[in-house]
This record gives structure tokens, C-alpha cells and sequence, in this order.
């Protein structure tokens, strides 16, 4: 009487699978509820109405930051003194980072102009950063 051994010697991945699929639906119930949009508003095309200009600040490569073609600022504090007079008439702002701008210091510029632009002495208005494209 031998100890024979018959059946498989297989691993069963059954249980495998079935914990892998659960996994995949919190997965894809989870991604869309993670993710962040932000809105982008697109002024209406009207042919024939010339529009005010938008009022353009520029980060440069040295961290000053300059309002339209108005010479450089040295901070940050004195874009929001010298910005203020500007946004009641503002219809958009754009943020221009120059070439070698920490993405930070673009950010923290935006998050300063729309502190800004939200303030309760008018209302909201639209600030978009510009990117140039680069040359081929």
C-alpha cells in the first residue's frame, strides 16, 4: 500500500482574481471623484467689439514682477498695491512667466492676483495664466 498522491498540483488563483476585480471597481469608482477640474470661461465671439485690454503681469526670470509695461516691482506686496487700481477696470488678467520661473512663484503670483480680483469691492475676474510656445 503506497501513498499515492493523485490530483493536482495547481494553485488555485480563483481567490486571486476575485480580490484583483474588487480592487479594479473601488479603483474606478475612486479616480473620478480624486480629480480636480478647473473651469476655463472663454469670452463669446463677437465680431466687430473691441474688448479693454487685459491687464498682463509678468514674472520674470529674476523673481521682479512687472504690471503691463510698467517697470519691475521687487515684490510681490507692491504688485498688490499697484494692482489694485488696475482691476477696477480689469476685464481678464493674464500671468506671463518668463523663461526659468520657478512654477511655484507662478503660482503663488496667480493665488495672490485672485485673492485680488475676488475681493468685495468688485466683482470676480477671470485669471488665466499665458504660456508662450516654444520655437522648433
Amino acid at each position: 500500500m503506497g501513498m499515492a498522491t493523485k490530483g493536482s498540483h495547481d494553485i488555485n488563483v480563483t481567490p486571486l482574481i476575485d480580490v484583483l476585480l474588487v480592487l479594479l471597481i473601488i479603483f474606478m469608482v475612486v479616480m473620478p471623484i480624486m480629480m480636480k477640474l478647473e473651469k476655463v470661461a472663454l469670452p463669446p465671439d463677437r465680431p466687430g467689439e473691441v474688448g479693454e485690454l487685459p491687464v498682463v503681469v509678468k514674472v520674470n526670470a529674476d523673481l521682479t514682477v512687472a504690471v503691463d509695461d510698467e517697470p519691475p516691482l521687487a515684490s510681490v506686496r507692491e504688485l498688490a498695491t499697484r494692482l489694485r487700481a488696475k482691476l477696477a477696470v480689469a476685464k481678464v488678467v493674464f500671468i506671463e512667466p518668463g523663461d526659468g520661473v520657478p512654477w511655484s512663484e507662478v503660482l503663488g503670483t496667480l493665488d495672490t492676483v485672485r485673492s485680488l480680483a475676488d475681493d468685495v469691492d468688485h466683482d470676480t475676474i477671470p485669471v488665466a495664466i499665458r504660456m508662450h510656445q516654444q520655437a522648433p
